[in-house]
C-alpha cells in the first residue's frame, strides 16, 4: 500500500468516525480503517497482517506529535455536538470537509487542533426564557416551527379566506388546524388535507364560472323578451343595451361596474327629463283646461246677452213713447259695450293660452329629443367612445339609404389588432384596454368629420367611410399604422407597436352590413395568413 493511499484511508477513517460519533479508541480506530480498507482495496487485498499493520498505523498516529489524536478528536467530538454562539451546523460540515482535505498527518492533525481550539472560543448559544405575553418568533424555534407556522399561515390566511362560506371545506379546515397544533404533525396527513382544500376550492370556482355563465345566459333571456314588448320604447331599449353589454361574455368585473355606472347615470337622466316632460304635459293640460272654461264663459255670457237683446227687442215693438224706446236703446248699448268687453277679454285669455300652449309643445319635443339623445348613448361603446354594433347598424342604414339616394359610393373596412390576445395574457388586460383605446383615438383622428367608427367586438373595429372609394380607405389604414409605429407602448421589459390587418369592401346595390362585413372578413383573413400588418381589398382577392 502506498504512503498516498494510506494517508488517503486515514483521512477517510476519521471521516467515518466522526460521522458515526463513535468514540476515538485506537480500538475503533483499527475497525474503521480496516472497512475503509476492505471498501477501497477489495476484501482479498485486506489480509490479517493489513490490520496488524492498522494498529501499529494506528499507534504511531496517535504517538505522533506529543497530543494524542485520542485527546484531539474527543474535544472535537464535544465541538461538534456543542451548540455554539455564533456558529451553525453547516458553517461546522464545511469546516470539516476543509480540514479533511489535507493530505498529511501532520498537517491534518495541526488543522485539526487550530479548528478545536476555534471552535472552544466560541460561547454556547443560550436560549432566552420564555416572555409571558410576548408570542415567540417560531423563526428562533427551528425550521420545524417554522415551517409549521408557514403552512399554518398558508392555509388559514389563504386558502381558508376562500372557502369560509363553504361547509364542505369546515371539516378539513378543522382537521389540518388539529394536526397543526400536535407536538409532532403528521406530514402526510397535511399533503392530503391541503390537497383535499385545493380540489374544493378548485371544485368552488368551477360551479362559480358555470354559476355566472348561466345567470348571464338567464339575464339574456328575460332581456331578449323584454324587448319583444317594448319595441316603441327607445329609452327603455337602451338601458337593455347597457346590460347586455356588461354582460356579454367573458363576465369582467370592470365591465360590469363600468355598465352598472353607465345605467345609473342613464336611468337618472331620464327620470330627469321624464319628470320635466310629465311636468309640461301637465302644464298643458291646465292651458287645455282654462280654454275651455273661457269658451264656456264666452258661450254662457253670449247667450245672456241674447237673452237680454231679444226683451229689449220684445219691449221696442210695445213701446210708445220716447222715453221708453231711449232706455231701450240705452239697454241694448251696454249689453253690447259688456259683451265686447268680455269678448276681448276672453281671446285675450285665448291668446295667452295659445302661446302658453305654443311653448309647452315646444318643451315636451326638446325634452322628448333629448330624453332620444340620452337614450342614444348606449349606441356609444363605454370603453373606447366608439359606436358599438347597434350604432353601426343604425349608420350604415342611414348611410346605405344616402349612398342610394343620391348614387354615391360607401366603403367599409374591417380591421383586427395583431396578436392582441398575446398582449392581454403578457401585459394583463388593464394594458390591453389602454392599447385599444390609444388606437381607437389614433384612428378617429384619421378619420373624417363624415367618417363613423365603431367596435365591432374585442379588438374588431368597423369604420363607414361614405363617398370615398376603396383605395381611398387603404391609404387612411396605412396613415394609421404609420402614425402607430411612432407611438410605442412602454412595458416592464421595454416596448413594443401595435400593428393591425384589415380589409376593406366596396358597398354595392343591394348589399346590408351582414354582407359588407363577410366580404370584408374575407380580405382580412387573407391580410392574416399573408403574414399580418396589411391591408386587402375584397375585390383583389
Amino acid at each position: 500500500m502506498s504512503t498516498v493511499n494510506a494517508t488517503e484511508i486515514a483521512r477517510e477513517t476519521l471521516r467515518h468516525l466522526a460521522n458515526r460519533k463513535a468514540a476515538p479508541t485506537p480500538e475503533n480506530y483499527a475497525r474503521v480503517y480496516h472497512e475503509v480498507c476492505t471498501e477501497k482495496l477489495g476484501p482479498e487485498a485486506v489480509s490479517e497482517t493489513s490490520a496488524t499493520a492498522a494498529d501499529t498505523s494506528a499507534a504511531n498516529a496517535c504517538d505522533e506529535t506529543e497530543y494524542h489524536w485520542a485527546t484531539l478528536l474527543s474535544r472535537w467530538f464535544r465541538e461538534w455536538e456543542r451548540d455554539q454562539e455564533n456558529l451553525t451546523h453547516l458553517q461546522k460540515i464545511m469546516s470539516r470537509e476543509q480540514v479533511l482535505k489535507y493530505s498529511s498527518n501532520t498537517t491534518l492533525y495541526h488543522k485539526l487542533t487550530a479548528l478545536v481550539k476555534n471552535w472552544e472560543k466560541q460561547p454556547t448559544r443560550r436560549v432566552p426564557p420564555a416572555t409571558a405575553g410576548v408570542e415567540e418568533d417560531p423563526i428562533a424555534r427551528g425550521s420545524q416551527e417554522a415551517w409549521r407556522e408557514l403552512w399554518r399561515r398558508s392555509i388559514f390566511q389563504g386558502l381558508a379566506a376562500s372557502l369560509r362560506e363553504d361547509g364542505e371545506a369546515a371539516p378539513i379546515l378543522r382537521q389540518l388546524e388539529a394536526e397543526l397544533n400536535a407536538d409532532a404533525p403528521d406530514l402526510q396527513q397535511l399533503l392530503q388535507g391541503s390537497r383535499q382544500l385545493w380540489q374544493r376550492l378548485d371544485q368552488l370556482e368551477t360551479d362559480g364560472a358555470r354559476l355566472s355563465a348561466a345567470l348571464s345566459e338567464l339575464v339574456h333571456i328575460f332581456l331578449r323578451n323584454i324587448k319583444s314588448l317594448v319595441e316603441d320604447d327607445r329609452w327603455l331599449l337602451g338601458q337593455m343595451e347597457i346590460l347586455e353589454s356588461s354582460l356579454h361574455p367573458p363576465l369582467r368585473l370592470q365591465r360590469v361596474q363600468t355598465g352598472v355606472g353607465s345605467l345609473k347615470t342613464l336611468v337618472l337622466q331620464q327620470e330627469q327629463r321624464q319628470s320635466s316632460i310629465g311636468a309640461a304635459r301637465r302644464a298643458l293640460h291646465d292651458l287645455m283646461t282654462l280654454i275651455f272654461e273661457s269658451l264656456e264663459n264666452f258661450s254662457q255670457d253670449s247667450a245672456e246677452a241674447q237673452n237680454a237683446l231679444a226683451v229689449y227687442s220684445q219691449n221696442l215693438e210695445v213701446a210708445e213713447d220716447w222715453q221708453q224706446i231711449r232706455r231701450i236703446v240705452t239697454g241694448v248699448l251696454e249689453t253690447s259695450q259688456r259683451l265686447r268687453e268680455k269678448t276681448a277679454g276672453s281671446l285675450a285669455v285665448l291668446k295667452d293660452a295659445r302661446e302658453q300652449l305654443r311653448r309647452a309643445q315646444n318643451k315636451i319635443h326638446e325634452l322628448e329629443e333629448e330624453l332620444a339623445t340620452v337614450s342614444a348613448l348606449v349606441h356609444v361603446d363605454p370603453l373606447t367612445g366608439a359606436l358599438n354594433r347597434r350604432g353601426l347598424a343604425e349608420v350604415f342604414r342611414r348611410e346605405k339609404a344616402r349612398a342610394e339616394r343620391h348614387n354615391q359610393s360607401l366603403v367599409l373596412a374591417l380591421v383586427d389588432l395583431d396578436r392582441f390576445k398575446r398582449i392581454n395574457d403578457r401585459y394583463g388586460h388593464d394594458l390591453g384596454d389602454r392599447v385599444l383605446i390609444n388606437f381607437c383615438e389614433t384612428f378617429r383622428r384619421a378619420l373624417r368629420a363624415t367618417d363613423s367608427f365603431a367596435r365591432y367586438g374585442g379588438e374588431e373595429l368597423v369604420a363607414l367611410l361614405p363617398n370615398s372609394t376603396a383605395e381611398k380607405a387603404r391609404s387612411v389604414l396605412e396613415r394609421v399604422q404609420d402614425e402607430l409605429d411612432r407611438q410605442p407602448t412602454m412595458v416592464r421589459d421595454g416596448s413594443f407597436t401595435v400593428s393591425f390587418s384589415a380589409g376593406i369592401t366596396q358597398w354595392r346595390s343591394g348589399m346590408e352590413l351582414e354582407d359588407c362585413i363577410i366580404d370584408a372578413d374575407k380580405a382580412l383573413y387573407a391580410a392574416k395568413a399573408a403574414g399580418r400588418r396589411r391591408v386587402f381589398l375584397s375585390n383583389e382577392l
